[in-house]
């Protein structure tokens, strides 16, 4: 199973950017390039640092919403950041935050989500692309440049059944949450249906200190009524400790019997999320222990 760690999205990104350079000594298979509105800096921008100063992760965008952010210039990003990296890139897409869509009068239907893999996925083939559907409306799109892969992985986001049910159909992946053992029993038979035989389930852990961070993360995710529903529950009917189990770790060993669950169920790679760019030493050092 591969381990990718996000970058720290409240680091400035001079302060980033000494971190991004020792990547390559870590052992981490990828390196996520958040797309957040909270970030302190730009997705594009710092996924470039990423792959100038990195030779070996892949880099992985997302996740990113296409309703700000136009499939034509996702597909064009994607692009020269996989020439960039020398074919290193995958993407994650998802719905986003719907109030900060809203709030920069950006929404659009759900049907963006699906329509812009459809448009990303043509303009990356090399295609020229018409489409009148009920979020895009593209006429003759083409672009000069070409990723160096033959194809750039896209993989859903989600929080829910009905994304997970759309990821079968339509990507090549699924990026979840927590290693909650039925939500991560469902996604391994929804792999088994995936219209991709090559179809892969990602999900996320947090690193989260100091404790009071910690105890947000846990908490927030745990008021999700989707995400708590695919883990078999309704929300605020776990403990703290129950959700915190299957959220986040704190050491090597508790890292341990996450990757252990996680591959009992055929998970495909662990994103590891956190919050200060200083801990990823030492989360590269949980992880090689907990790896043995």
């Amino acid at each position: 199973m591969r381990i990718g760690v996000e970058l720290a999205v409240r680091t400035p990104v001079t302060e980033l950017v000494n971190y991004i350079k020792d990547y390559d000594s870590y052992g981490f298979e990828r390196i996520w390039v958040p797309d957040a509105a909270f970030s302190q800096w730009e997705v594009w921008t710092t996924a470039a640092l990423a792959a100038a100063y990195t030779t070996t992760p892949r880099i992985g965008i997302g996740v990113m919403a296409p309703y700000h952010r136009n499939p034509a210039v996702i597909a064009h990003g994607a692009a020269t950041l996989d020439q960039l990296s020398g074919g290193r890139v995958d993407l994650s897409i998802g719905r986003g935050s719907r109030p900060y869509i809203a709030s920069i009068d950006a929404d659009r239907p759900d049907e963006a989500v699906t329509e812009a893999i459809t448009i990303i996925n043509g303009l990356l083939s090399g295609e020229t692309v018409s489409m009148e559907g009920t979020a895009f409306t593209f006429r003759e799109v083409s672009q000069r440049v070409q990723p160096v892969q033959e194809h750039i992985s896209i993989a859903i986001a989600s929080m829910s059944r009905y994304w997970l049910d759309i990821s079968t159909e339509t990507a090549d992946g699924v990026h979840l949450y927590t290693s909650n053992p039925t939500l991560l029993g469902t996604a391994q038979e929804a792999k088994k249906a995936a219209k991709n035989p090559e179809f892969e389930v990602t999900t996320t852990l947090g690193y989260v200190e100091p404790e009071e961070v910690r105890e947000w993360w846990v908490n927030n995710f745990g008021r999700n009524f989707n995400l708590q529903q695919l883990c078999g529950r309704e929300p605020n009917t776990a403990s703290y400790e129950e959700l915190a189990a299957e959220l986040v770790f704190t050491d090597a060993a508790s890292l341990r019997e996450h990757l252990e669950r996680m591959e009992s169920f055929g998970v495909d790679e662990l994103m590891i999320a956190y919050r200060r760019a200083e801990d990823l030493p030492a989360i590269a050092e949980m992880v090689a222990a907990a790896r043995g």
